[in-house]
């Protein structure tokens, strides 16, 4: 008697390069929408519900500017445990490194595509065609965005960018090289913060004095004549931009310090330093004077040969030196009256 035997599909687990993908694209977009959260809208919607009609304010503005600090603060304070939380449940290598490229990638394909549209909207192609255009370049970019990370070589760069420390906040080899990382760290930030001063004290991103200086990127094809719709991304960007450079400084220091292949160069610096014999201040002293004392006689004794050198070849029977003053002075007359 013979039995049928059921076959029953399996299916076949996703590739580690499809999972990555997948976790770093919804992790881009929390990055994404945690920054837009929090930079744009929590900002504009806070002042459209206190500013009032002009002259007619609903809260003073120290008072509303404070409020909404504290209220930035917390927000971002609770977005910080959110992702902290998924993080630690949904973990896999390579995601951490994976969410920030891909955060950046798909900023810089909406801003791409944006452009395009932007261009096009000044054409006469005609609304459908242009929006076909926009949409095929915007597709055209995700899939070379979703390709990009379906690459096995990718998946490796974003795990070892990763195990690099660049996405933690764990010190690596911290009881060693503590005084040369922290003059690294010195200087790096002292450089960084002269150039936020400069871009700052510069006016580089505005003043805001003229109009809000918001960052808004202007939506093509949803407006009619004489109006214009836009989504804005940064709010008072004079303000926003130079308090995010400070941030992006600090860790930037921290971490570069803290870069395996670099902290182990600053290690050996400080371990060679070590090594050296200081001399003591006694000693110090009585060997500058010395240099000082043997550097001005050597001077006097170069300037005293130099001017009896000059007195010898100078001499009108050796006439090495020797210059007719009265003679160029004629050659001069004649040339002017010439």
């Amino acid at each position: 008697m013979s039995v049928a035997e059921q076959t029953a599909s399996e299916k076949l687990p996703r590739s580690p390069e499809a999972q990555l993908a997948g976790s770093s694209l919804l992790g881009a977009l929390f990055v994404l929408g945690s920054l837009f959260f929090v930079l744009s809208f929590l900002p504009t919607t806070w002042y459209q519900l206190f500013s009032g009609e002009p002259g007619k304010e609903l809260m003073n503005p120290f008072l509303s500017a404070s409020l909404l600090i504290m209220v930035s603060m917390a927000v971002v304070v609770g977005i910080g445990f959110l992702g902290y939380w998924l993080d630690e449940h949904f973990t896999q290598k390579g995601l951490r490194a994976g969410s920030f490229f891909g955060a950046v990638l798909l900023f810089f394909s909406a801003w791409i595509t944006l452009s395009i549209a932007g261009v096009l909207e000044r054409q006469t192609l005609g609304n459908a065609v242009n929006i076909a255009i926009t949409g095929i370049v915007a597709a055209g970019l995700l899939f070379g965005l979703v390709r990009l990370y379906l690459l096995p070589g990718f998946r490796a760069f974003l795990i070892a960018v990763e195990e690099q420390g660049w996405f933690s906040a764990t010190a690596f080899k911290p009881n060693q090289g503590h005084k040369v990382r922290r003059a690294t760290i010195a200087g790096i930030l002292t450089i960084g913060a002269c150039g936020i001063y400069t871009m700052v004290s510069h006016r580089s991103l505005g003043s805001g004095l003229v109009g809000s200086n918001d960052w808004v990127w202007n939506i093509p094809f949803t407006a009619p004549e004489g109006t214009t719709y836009y989504v804005t991304l940064m709010y008072k960007i004079h303000l926003i931009v130079p308090f995010l450079l400070s941030l992006v400084l600090l860790w930037f220091s921290f971490r570069i310090v803290n870069w395996p292949a670099f902290a182990d160069f600053l290690i050996a610096t400080e371990a060679e330093i070590n090594k050296v014999s200081w001399t003591t201040r006694k000693r110090l002293v009585t060997d500058t004077i010395v240099v000082l004392v043997t550097v001005f006689f050597l001077t006097a004794f170069l300037f005293i040969v130099d001017l009896l050198w000059i007195q010898i070849l100078s001499n009108r029977f050796i006439s090495v030196l020797y210059v007719d003053i009265r003679g160029e002075q004629a050659k001069q007359l004649e040339k002017t009256l010439w």
